[in-house]
């Protein structure tokens, strides 16, 4: 189990798991943060679990992880920033994922719209951003975010679109190190959101992107339907072309690179 000292030994953040929570088992550790006080969770606030029995995906979707093996937790930030700039966090987020796992394992990492992080065109993180608020003022996020880490084996349904750090490196990762650097990376985005205009943040995600102009395949209601992927606007759509030539932006949805 991943332990609070641990992670305190070679961490090197300002806020991001100063405080932390750590769980055997929870419910969800975005369920647990919605529980906190304000002055219980000051900003960068760390939930921790080895396995989450409520877990849960964009989309309603369980969030399926072997116990002990992945990382499973959640961060509450309390942005100072404009609410157009939130909206950017899972970009953020997503860049922050794939930059920590290609620094801890070498391994090359893609970004899918709008919150996945991809190997091989597999996922092997995902992200969920929840957002409190009060007369249409941001007054905390919470970021869910779940790595594959040590995982072997996926179950049927996920088996041809999920993989793990362990698969891809063949070999296990420590996953309190991983950890301790996607704090890091973590906070160095959110800084870097805060401080910069937002297209720095989505012009790195574009780079890193494993979608741009190709063909994707958009779930709307029971039909899928294939479409181009064109770009991404500074608020964070996804810009596509329908087969009838038409364009349009999506603020949400969901893109698959596979049919």
């Amino acid at each position: 189990m991943i332990t609070e000292s641990d992670l305190r030994s070679g961490l090197h953040t300002q806020n991001f798991g100063q405080t932390v929570y750590t769980f055997e088992v929870i419910d969800s550790t975005n369920l647990f943060a919605k529980s906190l006080s304000a002055k219980e969770a000051p900003h960068g606030t760390l939930i921790i679990a080895e396995e989450q029995t409520a877990g849960k995906g964009r989309l309603g979707r369980r969030w399926q992880s072997e116990k002990g093996a992945n990382l499973l937790f959640s961060l509450i930030l309390q942005p100072k920033f404009h609410f157009e700039k939130t909206k950017l966090l899972p970009f953020a987020a997503g860049l922050a994922v794939a930059d920590a796992i290609e620094r801890y394992t070498g391994l090359k990492t893609e970004c899918k719209w709008p919150n996945d992080v991809l190997i091989e065109k597999k996922k092997v993180a995902g992200i969920l951003m929840e957002t409190a608020m009060q007369e249409m003022v941001t007054k905390e996020i919470i970021l869910g975010i779940g790595v594959n880490v040590n995982q072997q084996d996926f179950p049927p349904e996920l088996a041809t679109t999920a993989t793990s750090l362990l698969l891809q490196a063949g070999k296990t990762i420590d996953r309190t190190t991983l950890l301790q650097v996607l704090l890091e990376e973590l906070e160095h985005r959110y800084d870097q959101l805060a401080q910069f205009p937002s297209s720095l943040i989505i012009e790195d995600w574009k780079r890193r992107a494993a979608m741009m102009n190709s063909t994707v395949f958009l779930l709307e209601g029971s039909i899928q339907k294939a479409v181009t992927a064109l770009d991404v606007t500074p608020e964070g759509a996804l810009v596509i072309r329908a087969a009838d030539g038409t364009r349009r932006e999506l603020y949400a949805g969901d893109v698959s690179l596979r049919f």
